[in-house]
This record gives C-alpha cells, structure tokens and sequence, in this order.
C-alpha cells in the first residue's frame, strides 16, 4: 500500500496527537510512505513509518513554487503506483485556490492537485472548520473523511 501525506509545518500539541494517532493506524508494517521534506507533519510521518518504505521527496528550495513542485511530484508518483493521499488541513480551504495557485495553503493545494489526477484523498481534518470545500463534492468518489 502506498500512501503520501500532506499537512501543516506547524502543529499544536493536540493537532500532533491526533495526527500521530492516525498515522500509527495507517503506518502498517510493508506501507510505503510517500512524504515531503517539510517540518511538521512531514517529519512527524517520517518518523512513524519505521517498518515503512519510505519515498522523500525534497523542494529544491522555500520559495511557494519550489514546495509546490516537491508537492507535485509526491502526487504524480502517487499516481503512477495507485497511492492515496492522506491529508491534515488545519485551516479552512482558502477561496480561489485552483490547481495552478494554491492561494496560501500547501496542503489543500497539493489536495486539489491530487483530485485532479485522480487519486484517491482521505481527509484527516485537525480543526472542525476545515471541512471539504465545494470543488470536493464533485468528486466524492475519491474522498473520505476521518
């Protein structure tokens, strides 16, 4: 099984917990991790997965496009293998995020992204507010909420 993880770089106490929580139930012994080189939820997936096989994938730099291409790439290798993206928003999706400008959010862009392409996404959200925006209910199919 293959799984990629996207979240914030920033978590609190009981955003940690919940995520570790979550991630202790899907880092199973012969998962692979498919994760960003990011702080925060990245490194806490990082590390959980000891019995994992684990995919980094590392931004060539801290500028929006750079973290988004490293976000890119997780997603396509998804793709290719059948993966699914397992996101942590703690924030409300942000209007006006598309596939090409994810308007200040890392996490839900790379969850536009990955619904565009067509894999499946499994939404752990770490705050009541951030629920599935609008464009998800499209494709309902492919998302499932914690």
């Amino acid at each position: 099984m293959h799984i990629g993880v996207t979240g914030p770089r920033r978590l609190t106490p009981d955003q940690e917990m919940k995520a570790t929580e979550d991630l202790i139930q899907l880092l199973t012994p012969g998962t692979t991790l498919h994760a960003g080189d990011a702080k925060g939820l990245d490194t806490l997936a990082r590390e959980l997965a000891v019995n994992c096989r684990l995919y980094q994938y590392d931004a060539e730099g801290w500028q929006p496009w750079q973290l988004q291409k490293r976000s890119r790439g997780m997603v396509d290798a998804l793709v290719v293998v059948g993966g699914t993206l397992h996101a942590w928003p703690n924030k409300v999706c942000p209007l006006g995020l598309t596939i090409d400008s994810w308007q200040g959010s890392g996490t839900w862009g790379t969850v536009r992204y990955a619904i565009a392409k067509g894999i499946r996404v499994e939404l752990h959200p770490l705050i009541p507010e951030a629920i599935a925006p609008d464009w998800l209910e499209l494709r309902t199919q492919q998302l499932v909420l914690w």
